[in-house]
């Protein structure tokens, strides 16, 4: 594009202040152009999208979190006191968690709740009911509801299962011996 003939005619018959602003207008223009002849010289950058990656808890975050649960088992466990422990905050506790074990806190601490009633429903003779406040849910009825839901049968059905398991194991065990037969009754088995 020639610039030159267009203002010509400004520059030929115009005062000083015509002058100046057309001088000024040319050289915004010119360097607008070496501008865009530059970018059009670079090559087309490529559109990648970058995806945000969560990073999961490290090793010693991941085995302080487990222990944590577990001795405190039988107590509420909130999220905030969970990520205290590892100090971070909730939000990045909760992402790392996600990541780590591949479901929230609230589920994975209510796995190990249910895990620890089902080896005190199969390993005691203890009520529900205490069972259920032993392993911090709050109620017998919370603890059918959940287990129900998580492991598909009923806490009684639950520990006549595993008591029948244990009577053929102590049969098996006591094999050729004469036991009397609710011996293994009395002693915890």
């Amino acid at each position: 594009m020639d610039t030159s003939l267009s203002f010509s005619t400004v520059l030929d018959g115009g005062n000083a202040p015509q002058v100046w602003q057309a001088e000024i207008d040319f050289q915004t223009i010119e360097g607008w152009l070496a501008r865009q002849s530059l970018a059009d010289r670079r090559p087309p950058a490529t559109t990648t999208i970058k995806a945000k990656v969560t990073s999961g808890l490290s090793e010693w975050q991941r085995k302080k979190i487990v222990r944590y649960v577990d001795e405190n088992i039988d107590t509420r466990l909130r999220v905030s006191d969970l990520s205290e422990q590892v100090r971070l905050s909730v939000s990045r506790f909760s992402k790392g968690f996600n990541v780590t074990f591949g479901r929230p806190p609230y589920d994975y601490v209510l796995s190990r709740r249910i895990e620890a009633a089902k080896y005190l429903i199969a390993s005691t003779h203890e009520p529900l009911s205490q069972i259920a406040h032993a392993c911090g849910l709050s109620d017998q009825a919370h603890l059918s509801k959940v287990f129900k839901r998580l492991v598909g049968t009923t806490p009684l059905k639950w520990r006549k299962n595993a008591s029948v398991s244990k009577t053929r194991q102590w049969d098996y065990l006591t094999a050729g011996t004469r036991a009397e037969p609710d011996a293994h009754i009395s002693s915890g088995y």
